[in-house]
Order: structure tokens, then C-alpha cells, then sequence
């Protein structure tokens, strides 16, 4: 696991989640580029508000909610992978790891570079062709890992997700995200 954490208050200015809605715990691992992937964190929880209807005498993590993870993990690749393109082009440093991201988030050029591009970006997400193979269950963690497998003409970007608890597959699929830049 990454030793490399971004602190709590500069992760909630990255995403365009507040609880309860905010399905990502943490960001375990990024890589820049071709092969670029984010892997993040779920812990499932008997607080989280969902669980209390679903199933109130064995609860599960419902599908519709690992799906909303899926689709936070792959809005933080996309946002990450924008956030070093900024960076690069404003102080020609090139960052391509979650080590090398983390060396200068406090810096005030990256701070604000993720500011700014958070009110700049809107998105829409849809799901294809998941999966669900298996549950997750409270006292679970989910390590959801996303990757870019193709962008269209039309500016969607497609990413492969995988959903694991262990070494079990609980869920995969695709997950389609529209990003639009004011």
C-alpha cells in the first residue's frame, strides 16, 4: 500500500462529492499515461446509510453503490491525470505518480491548479456491462482499480473497473464518463 496520502481537506476539494455521497475513502495508488490506472479505497461500514434497508437482518453493499464507486474512482483518474497535465504545462515538471503528486500538493501553484479545475469540469457517468459476482459485506474494504481503456470522437472516455474484496472479483465491468469544461 502507498505511503503516499493526500491529506482529508485537499482530497474533498478534488472530487465533486460531500458525504453521503462521497463512495471513496482513499486514493491507494495513480500512474500517469498509456498505461495510467487509479486504485482507491472503499471500507464498508454498518454506519453507512444504506445498509440499514439493504438487507436490515444481513446487510450488503448494494450493486448500485459499488457502481457509484466505480464512477468516483474513474472522475478521480480523469481529474488527476488533468491536474498533472495543468502542472506540467504551467512549471514544466512532469508528475506521473501518486510519490510524485503527493511531493508538491501543498505547494500553492498545484492547490490551486485543483481548485480551479474542479470548478471547471462537469461530468456525466454511465454504467456498461457490470458484473456483480460477488457481495460486499460491513468490514469489507473494496479496492476498485480503473483504467482508461479508450476515449471516442464524441469525448467520452470508456475505463475498464474491477472491484475486488481480497483476492476475490466482486464486481467489473465498464464505466462511461462525459466530461464537460466550462
Amino acid at each position: 500500500m502507498s505511503k503516499y496520502i493526500i491529506p482529508a481537506k485537499i482530497f474533498l476539494a478534488m472530487g465533486g462529492w460531500r458525504p453521503p455521497l462521497s463512495m471513496v475513502d482513499k486514493i491507494k495508488d495513480y500512474k500517469y499515461g498509456e498505461n495510467g490506472f487509479i486504485e482507491v479505497l472503499k471500507h464498508v461500514t454498518y454506519n453507512d446509510p444504506y445498509l440499514a434497508g439493504h438487507f436490515p437482518d444481513d446487510p450488503i453493499m448494494p450493486g448500485a453503490i459499488i457502481s457509484e464507486v466505480f464512477g468516483q474512482a474513474s472522475e478521480y483518474f480523469s481529474f488527476l491525470t488533468d491536474v498533472c497535465d495543468i502542472y506540467y504545462q504551467q512549471t514544466g515538471k512532469i508528475l506521473k505518480t501518486l510519490r510524485d503528486i503527493h511531493t508538491c500538493i501543498n505547494e500553492p501553484d498545484m492547490l490551486e491548479i485543483m481548485r480551479t479545475r474542479r470548478a471547471q469540469v462537469r461530468g456525466v457517468l454511465a454504467a456498461q456491462n457490470l458484473k456483480f459476482k460477488h457481495s460486499a459485506y460491513p468490514g469489507d474494504t473494496i479496492e476498485v482499480v480503473s483504467k482508461l481503456a479508450f476515449s471516442d470522437n464524441n469525448g467520452f472516455k470508456h475505463y475498464s473497473v474491477t472491484a475486488n474484496v481480497g483476492k476475490r472479483i466482486i464486481s467489473q465491468g465498464t464505466i462511461i464518463n462525459f466530461r464537460d469544461v466550462l
